[in-house]
């Protein structure tokens, strides 16, 4: 099916006629301003020994006198702890499989989440992989690794919180003009990145037709509510990647924070 263009919205739908089974398109007004987390999932994951892995890598520089060698072992420690909470977090989180941004390099799709920025990383990788690839060639000072001992240390800090817990559930709010407000609940499956939905929404807000930047749902069970005449459902989320994308960086956001 072709996709309507953004602003080419159509008229209300007869929400009678939607039943499980079924597709709805829901206008982007429903995530345009955000989303709230009231709940949190927590995973079970060793986040701790990286920190310990870059506690002995910094012991190695702030010895009295390291030498070369213990320069080098203390970079190789601190790429390996960078190393494990990234092979960590891909495992909680799938980042290439998020739509949207699939076959993008993962580093850049956690920048643009906002969760990390990437170029001190790529600095201790690059460094890590002369000493070992070349070390004939290679050296580093106390000052380069101080620096990178930094770096890695941030990143640890930064990304700590996403290594233990993420939003549970992302709920999306819209009210019209005249106060009526609708509601969806999400509840991510992370690394296939699909939601559960649980939603009350106004007929104002359903499309009868995809846009380009719709929430679209496939139905699992819904009803229209009799004195509201809204649209209570329970589904899963199907796409726009363009929604899917903004909605994913609301829960990312409310992950971090």
């Amino acid at each position: 099916m072709a996709l309507a263009s953004a602003t080419s919205y159509s008229c209300w739908v007869d929400l009678t006629r939607i039943a499980p089974g079924s597709q709805i398109y829901v206008d982007p007004k429903i995530y345009a301003k955000g989303g709230e987390a009231l709940s949190w999932r927590f995973h079970h994951a060793s986040w701790k020994i990286q920190h310990e892995i870059w506690e002995h890598g910094n012991k190695l520089i702030s010895s009295p006198s390291p030498s070369q060698q213990d320069l080098e072992a203390a970079v190789i420690q601190l790429q390996r702890a960078v190393e494990l909470r990234d092979k960590l977090l891909d495992k909680i989180y799938g980042f290439e499989n998020i739509p949207g941004r699939k076959g993008t390099n993962k580093y850049a799709i956690m920048a643009d989440l906002g969760i990390i920025r990437p170029t001190l990383k790529i600095q201790l990788r690059e460094l890590r992989n002369s000493l070992i690839h070349d070390p004939q060639a290679s050296t580093v000072t106390r000052q380069e690794c101080e620096f990178l001992a930094d770096a890695a240390w941030y990143y640890l800090k930064v990304t700590d919180r996403i290594a233990q817990q993420c939003s549970d559930e992302l709920t999306l709010h819209y009210a019209s003009q005249k106060g009526e407000g609708s509601s969806i609940s999400l509840n991510f499956e992370t690394i296939r990145w699909s939601a559960a939905a649980d939603g009350y929404v106004s007929p104002e807000i359903v499309l009868d037709i995809p846009t380009s930047d719709s929430l679209n749902f496939s139905i699992v069970q819904c009803e229209v509510v009799n004195y509201s005449g809204y649209l209570k459902f329970k589904g899963k989320t199907t796409g726009t990647d363009k929604a899917l994308w903004q909605v994913i960086k609301y829960f990312f956001d409310e992950s971090i924070t």
